[in-house]
């Protein structure tokens, strides 16, 4: 979990990264768009299948372990994207111009989403396939750990066997 939330973090500051890179290069009329219309209706109808996906992805398995420890901050960020994208695109969409210090925030704030749902999609898949569960039925949380930071990390000899990790 601990690097799941690390990789939600990289990705916030990657989006506003870009977002700030955008935004300059509209403001000053380095970038333009030739078709602004059908960009936005992309982008519209990308995160709304996106969406349509993760839902029905996480609806599908809601009672496993690994995919709501891998929706805890990842799914969230992916679906905050998703939805935010689609309402930015849209207010942008609605401009009458695509010149201007409105239409650069607009679409810098659409990139900045797409951003947060691509990244939240990876990080989702990456903390889905590499879950561990708590062997031999231990009680703890999926994600906690007991002793020092690091203590999960350490690798066991056999998978599948009850057998305890290494004190040292």
């Amino acid at each position: 979990m601990k690097n799941a939330t690390k990789f939600c973090i990289i990705t916030i500051v990657v989006g506003m990264l870009l977002a700030f890179t955008i935004f300059t290069l509209f403001a000053n009329g380095m970038l333009t768009l030739a078709n602004p219309s059908l960009f936005f209706i992309v982008l519209i109808v990308f995160a709304c299948i996106t969406l349509a996906a993760i839902l029905a992805g996480s609806l599908a398995a809601k009672n496993e372990a690994r995919l709501r420890d891998a929706y805890y901050c990842c799914g969230n960020l992916a679906v905050t994207g998703g939805t935010c994208l689609t309402l930015a695109a849209f207010l942008t969409f609605l401009s009458p111009v695509s010149t201007g210090i409105v239409f650069a925030i607009g679409i810098a704030v659409c990139f900045f989403f797409l951003i947060l749902l691509l990244g939240g999609i990876l990080c989702f898949l990456h903390s889905y396939f590499s879950y561990r569960s708590p062997s031999c039925g231990s009680s703890a949380a999926p994600g906690h750990t007991f002793g020092r930071p690091g203590y999960d990390d350490l690798p066991l000899g056999d998978e599948g066997s009850c057998r305890r990790r290494p004190i040292l």
